[in-house]
């Protein structure tokens, strides 16, 4: 495996999540288990509800080797996207709509071959997708001996780091907080002080209001000093 890049489900703990909530894939799911821990919940509404799930994938990009571990459809692995917003009306049409990309093809004599079952002939109009498909597909080689695989794209090293994904998952608010977080690790205090300073900022101290917000139950939203509703 290349410098820079990471496996996918590989680790004992990665394979325990893809047994229990299915991997990372269902983070963008709606729908949440009652099966689902609570940690496993709150991850799937930051990932959904501020976007941080969509900004996170975009700092990655597949290195496409086996082809046994990618979503054909649902995976953003070629330079387009994922093909499933890109041909939308063709999958419609897919026999194998959730298919990996090694399970759409053979190879032959060391050469990897496509192949699609689809469950009608293609419509006049829809010819011209096809056609574009197969274009991108075209320069698509596949490796029987490499696990498919992420690089970290951000920062152009292929290293992963927390700092990038910081970087990566704010980068909508550079501008305006940045300055603000720079000054507050700069600061000469305790640890653990300027770790609750950066939650009143992020409003992430545990409020009446704010557990409210998550889904506790407490007595009422009125502050405990004043009486008035938070």
């Amino acid at each position: 495996m290349k410098k820079g890049q990471v496996r996918v489900s590989t680790t004992q703990r990665g394979l325990i999540l893809d047994s229990k909530y299915g991997g990372w894939r269902s983070l963008r799911e709606d729908d949440t288990s009652r099966r689902s821990s609570l940690w496993w919940k709150d991850l799937k509404e930051v990932w959904a509800s501020e976007g941080w799930g969509r900004s996170f994938e975009d700092g990655f990009e597949w290195n496409i080797g086996n082809g046994k571990d990618i979503s054909f459809r649902e995976d953003s692995w070629l330079s387009c996207g994922a093909l499933k917003g890109v041909f939308p009306r063709l999958f419609s049409i897919c026999s194998a709509k959730d298919a990996k990309v090694a399970e759409l093809g053979y190879w032959s004599n060391g050469v990897w071959v496509w192949q699609f079952v689809w469950r009608r002939p293609f419509l006049d109009w829809e010819k011209s997708s096809v056609d574009h498909l197969v274009q991108l597909l075209q320069g698509v080689k596949l490796d029987l001996g490499e696990v498919d695989s992420w690089g970290w794209k951000v920062g152009g090293c292929q290293t992963f780091t927390v700092n990038s994904a910081y970087v990566q998952l704010r980068r909508d608010r550079v501008g305006e907080i940045f300055p603000v977080y720079s000054m507050l690790w700069r600061c000469n205090a305790l640890p653990s002080a300027l770790y609750t300073a950066w939650r009143v900022m992020e409003n992430k101290i545990a409020t009446r209001v704010s557990l409210v917000r998550r889904g506790v139950v407490v007595e009422n939203s009125f502050c405990c000093l004043c009486g008035k509703e938070e």
